[in-house]
């Protein structure tokens, strides 16, 4: 089961976030305060039990419900059997709502919940209490319709059939085998009752925050940490395919029966001295309370998942070996990551063999992490983001992220933008637009997204973007803004990033990419339209730059009149950029004709850097 859809209203920072689709791996971005992390435990919240730790200050407006939708796909044949009354084309759709209520014993104020998803009824009308009421009446014969439809022994019971006896048969049937279901009631979703068997079924979350000491997490003395019961799950994975693993199973069975075994069975006895100990009690208090008969001690055994996630201890040698706990936090955050990797292995079958299906039998995970480039070199981020994309093809990961190492604009369906104009509006997402690619053969989209490095990527971090052709114009406009004493070292201290297209040809699939993600931008670029060019070549030019200008919509696109070095007084092109910083290190280089164009870029943007 994979979460395919998200949406999510009145949770903390988010008034709505509008509907959003959600891949096997999703970057969240989006600037610092913008709501990333809300969604990311919104997911948290929505596979949790109860309230999940929510508090009154988690609701927007404490006047309304806290809604957190998802739908799930790629359910699994046990998740189909047990979805099947609420599944819509196969996918379940379920709501978490959250609401400000009372404690009715305590008359307290208290977060209540509930779970909602689209109910269908099942086509045969026997399999329904509410269709057979429809067809038999009030009072229908119950035993009747058992024996006329040839249903199992458990809808009777010593005979006999009623209305009570029946409806637990048919919860029994309908869990045991797929029939045939009425489209579902979309009109209005249906509480599902029980939580427990709700959350039996979804994902397990693992949400790895952006903690700034791992020693909490990784430390086994803390037993509940997302860590640990990470920990727990993937070691279930990889030892139950130990040839020993029955060893084990039974071994702890033998403990459990010496402790807690209160009959001989003929292969244990429980501890003779256990025995002692609950007739001494009982004797000392019977004086006290006269009432009491007896009591029971039962040990409980952990079971081998608790055992290897509590229990375990790491130490790494590094020419010191130490626990991991006395590392630094780039060690510590690099063993988690290690860890992860090892189930990919696992899952790979490269590990230990696996006779079933790769997936089967294992509830899928949803890794969210917050920010996984924290406490890593550059280069080790690269192969963290690989491991992510990996980990992702049996289970799924969202994650935060800052860097441009862990995005990639090729597979632009995996990154949605988080912003938060304003508290009234609240956090937003915004999908790729795949529409501003409409027009383009594959061809020329593999060609541009193939263009795009973790240098680009950073375009997607930005306030406003400025594209430019060549890394010439970058060296030109700093240059102006540092002389200009607009800035001390770099365009990012304007909210501006600039972004080399490697041509004028690449502008307009940049352009693309930022009218699919609704991210302000302005054009810089050369008219090449010389007074020596044919007529040809100067209408093929112009077409090139009305491209431009149309893609661009409201984005202001500036030009220099012919070229660069043009209005530079230049007599020849900038061949590289060690020529490039010579001469824009001389403020005497920057004629006004040069120094006008640049100045309208941040004139026709309405952001203009303060002089």
């Amino acid at each position: 089961m994979i979460l395919q859809k998200l949406r999510v209203l009145n949770y903390k920072s988010i008034k709505d976030s509008g509907e959003f689709n959600v891949s096997r791996i999703l970057a969240l971005i989006g600037e610092n305060n913008s709501g990333k992390s809300n969604l990311l435990s919104a997911i948290e919240l929505l596979t949790s039990a109860g309230a999940g730790g929510a508090s009154t200050t988690h609701f927007n407006d404490i006047a309304q419900p806290i809604i957190i939708k998802g739908t799930f796909t790629d359910l699994i044949p046990d998740e189909k059997l047990r979805w099947q009354p609420y599944l819509v084309n196969n996918s379940l759709i379920l709501e978490k709502h959250l609401w400000l209520g009372k404690d009715q014993r305590t008359g307290k104020d208290k977060i209540l919940n509930e779970f909602h998803g689209y109910m269908a009824e099942p086509k045969e009308w026997y399999l329904s209490v509410d269709k057979i009421n429809e067809q038999e009446g009030s009072r229908p014969k119950w035993k009747d319709i058992v024996d006329q439809h040839g249903l199992p022994d458990y809808f009777t019971q010593d005979g006999k059939c009623n209305k009570s006896i029946y409806a637990k048969g048919l919860a029994i049937f309908l869990s045991e085998n797929e029939v045939e279901y009425d489209d579902p009631d979309l009109s209005e979703t249906h509480a599902l009752g029980l939580q427990s068997n709700v959350i039996a079924s979804l994902p397990s979350v693992y949400f790895l925050r952006a903690i700034t000491d791992y020693n909490d997490e990784i430390d086994k003395r803390s037993s509940s940490t997302t860590f640990r019961r990470l920990m727990g799950d993937l070691s279930e994975r990889i030892l139950s395919r130990d040839p020993r693993y029955e060893e084990i199973e039974k071994a702890l069975k033998l403990i459990h029966d010496c402790f807690n075994c209160l009959e001989d069975t003929g292969d244990v006895s429980r501890l003779e001295s256990l025995s002692i100990i609950e007739s001494k009690i009982t004797g000392f208090l019977k004086n006290l309370m006269p009432s009491v008969n007896g009591i029971k001690l039962y040990v409980t055994v952990n079971e081998i998942k608790e055992i290897f996630s509590n229990g375990i201890s790491i130490t790494i040698d590094d020419g010191i070996d130490t626990d991991v706990l006395a590392k630094g936090n780039g060690m510590q955050r690099c063993l988690v990551f290690t860890l992860l990797y090892t189930l990919i292995i696992n899952e790979r079958e490269q590990l230990l063999p696996d006779e079933d299906p790769v997936g089967d039998g294992h509830p899928h995970i949803i890794l969210s992490v917050e920010e996984p480039e924290l406490y890593i070199h550059p280069q080790l981020a690269k192969l963290f983001f690989d491991v992510l994309k990996e980990f992702a093809i049996y289970d799924q990961v969202i994650y935060a992220t800052h860097s441009p190492l862990f995005i990639d604009a090729y597979e632009h369906e995996k990154i949605v933008k988080v912003d938060k104009e304003s508290t009234d509006i609240g956090t937003k997402v915004t999908t790729c637009d795949t529409n501003s690619f409409s027009g383009l053969p594959d061809r020329k989209i593999f060609k541009g997204l193939s263009r795009l490095n973790s240098d680009v990527n950073e375009m997607f971090f930005a306030k406003r973007v400025l594209i430019v052709e060549g890394p010439e114009d970058e060296i030109a406009v700093t240059a102006y803004l540092l002389h200009n004493g607009k800035i001390r070292n770099r365009i990012e201290e304007l909210d501006w990033s600039i972004t080399v297209a490697g041509g004028k040809s690449a502008i307009p699939f940049l352009q693309r990419i930022l009218n699919a993600f609704s991210i302000k931008y302005t054009v810089l670029h050369d008219q090449d339209l010389g007074a020596g060019q044919s007529q040809d070549a100067r209408n093929t030019e112009a077409a090139r730059n009305q491209n431009i200008v149309d893609l661009a919509g409201s984005n202001p696109v500036i030009t220099f009149p012919e070229k660069m070095e043009t209005s530079l007084g230049l007599a020849s092109h900038i061949p590289d950029q060690y020529e490039a910083h010579k001469i824009f290190s001389d403020p005497n280089n920057l004629t006004k004709e040069f120094c006008d164009v640049i100045e309208s870029i941040f004139e026709a943007s309405n952001d203009s850097p303060a002089g």
